[in-house]
């Protein structure tokens, strides 16, 4: 989607438009003419007629066509479009271009972009709404663990009505927010912020909770490489803004320590790292593998031993992730299984998770400590 202001230059007048769908439709129709339009010939006579307008007024003749004078847009639409050399006349040369059609699209969507500027992102009713679709998956997310199972795997396999029932969630949360960043990108906001703080913590607690689903949706369909392939753009929009609005505070896990039983897991994709991760075990696992997969899976696996272990020095991982139907358990049975073949294996991680009672109990108590630096 174009941005900023377009100027259109035709080979005697010029024009701006700030409306990027506008400036859109205009490129798209002008396309069909190679020769009319601002597809000037010579690039000099452009910067003359600049230099001109710039200093003394300008009173050539407009050609109008009346049927789009009703009012002011459609007259101020008509004269941009003539300035631009996109006229009525092109019709009557048989030229592919639909001037009349085009003014009615321009003025409907100058309409909206208008609206959109003059009203303010204060949805405050609706995000109430959403808080409660938030506790309905905070009630989920209990009610699995209560099972030995994770919201997540309980959600992937699909299998109990309270999975169905999260579905609704999902999808209800996932279009409000789709539509919420959509609309704070384009509307102005009263103190310059990208997102005003309420509705930021909103957002990411919506995307530490609800983005796992996705994931989850995503790889019980056979996907892979989620994070390049599959996240949605919304997602990647209120991970920026959270990390624009991190610059100036500082981190402290002692909060998460109290609280790791009960947090939502910081990065929202950390499970699709999960499945890859499993994946690549299946790789390794592979006797048709050749031996340079087999080295780059190795490779990935390292990178993703640090990830989680940087995670949980950090008491950033909710403790949901040790519980035994985890697919975080999953691979890492598998991932232990190929490296006790190695004799001389050994990690910060494999430490860790070598004594079920650090991440079962002292983990999820908040009172393991980290060695620094490990």
């Amino acid at each position: 989607m174009p941005f900023g202001t377009f100027l259109f230059c035709s080979d005697i007048n010029s024009t701006c438009f700030e409306n990027p769908e506008s400036v859109l439709e205009i490129l798209v129709s002008s396309i069909n003419d190679q020769n009319q339009g601002f597809q000037p010939k010579d690039y000099s006579n452009i910067v003359v007629n600049l230099h001109r307008k710039a200093i003394f007024k300008d009173v050539t003749p407009r050609g109008q066509d009346s049927t789009h004078s009703t009012n002011s847009l459609c007259a101020s639409i008509c004269l941009q479009l003539w300035e631009a050399g996109l006229t009525p006349d092109m019709q009557q040369q048989h030229l592919n271009i639909d001037i009349n059609a085009l003014v009615t699209k321009l003025e409907e969507l100058e309409n909206k972009f208008i609206y959109q500027k003059r009203v303010k992102f204060y949805p405050s009713k609706k995000l109430n709404v959403m808080k409660i679709e938030m506790s309905k998956l905070g009630w989920y997310k209990r009610y699995c663990k209560n099972h030995n199972i994770g919201y997540y795997d309980s959600f992937k396999r699909g299998i109990t009505t309270s999975d169905l029932d999260a579905i609704q969630c999902q999808q209800s949360l996932r279009n409000y927010w789709i539509d919420m960043v959509e609309e704070a990108e384009m509307k102005p906001q009263t103190e310059g912020a990208a997102f005003c703080t309420r509705w930021l913590f909103g957002g990411t607690n919506y995307k530490r909770m609800v983005e796992p689903l996705d994931i989850a949706d995503y790889y019980r369909s056979g996907g892979k490489d989620y994070v390049a392939k599959g996240r949605s753009r919304h997602y990647i929009v209120l991970e920026e803004w959270l990390e624009e609005e991190k610059k100036d505070t500082s981190d402290s896990n002692s909060t998460n320590k109290k609280n790791v039983e009960s947090i939502l897991t910081f990065d929202s994709c950390f499970w699709a790292h999960v499945e890859e991760a499993i994946l690549s075990c299946k790789v390794l696992e592979d006797v048709q593998s050749s031996v340079t997969e087999k080295e780059e899976e190795t490779g990935k696996l390292l990178e993703f031993e640090k990830y989680v272990y940087g995670l949980l020095t950090k008491y950033e991982v909710s403790s949901e992730i040790f519980l035994e139907h985890s697919s975080y358990m999953t691979w890492w049975n598998q991932y232990k299984a190929i490296k006790n073949k190695e004799t001389s294996y050994n990690s910060a991680l494999a430490d860790f998770m070598s004594n079920p009672d650090y991440y079962n109990v002292q983990y999820a108590k908040g009172t393991y400590n980290f060695l620094p630096g490990a």
